[in-house]
């Protein structure tokens, strides 16, 4: 879970029912937040719904201090939807791109170009 994802106090103050938001816990780091939904709001929780991979549909409440999830179930935080999901996916695009250059340099070691290609691929990446 990382802190930049993270919704601020503002944020959790400004949500309301049918809000849509991603929750994110320890188990699916790396991966992007799974998508919820806002249904109710008191006056300390905000109770979301959320769908598993296989359709079932479940609630859970979080803190509105500082997005947590309370009660069992291990640590899980509200997220910036849009957040979420665009870094992993453009992360996951630079990958692949050191991943084919890679797999085209090993296969003829001697190909410059090829390796000019990994070597651009990874200095994409640190930027």
């Amino acid at each position: 879970m990382s802190a930049e994802n993270r919704l601020s106090a503002d944020q959790l103050a400004a949500l309301a029912p049918g809000d849509v938001i991603s929750i994110e816990s320890g188990a699916d780091s790396g991966r992007p937040g799974m998508p919820a939904a806002v249904v109710r709001r008191t006056a300390t929780h905000l109770v979301i719904r959320c769908a598993t991979k296989r359709g079932g549909v479940y609630q859970e409440q979080y803190r509105l201090q500082d997005g947590t999830r309370d009660g069992e179930g291990g640590h899980a935080e509200l997220v910036n939807a849009n957040a979420a999901g665009s870094v992993t996916s453009q992360r996951r695009r630079q990958e692949q791109r050191i991943d084919a250059a890679y797999l085209a340099w090993r296969r003829d070691r001697a190909d410059v170009d090829a390796l000019r290609e990994l070597q651009d691929a990874i200095a994409e990446n640190w930027r």
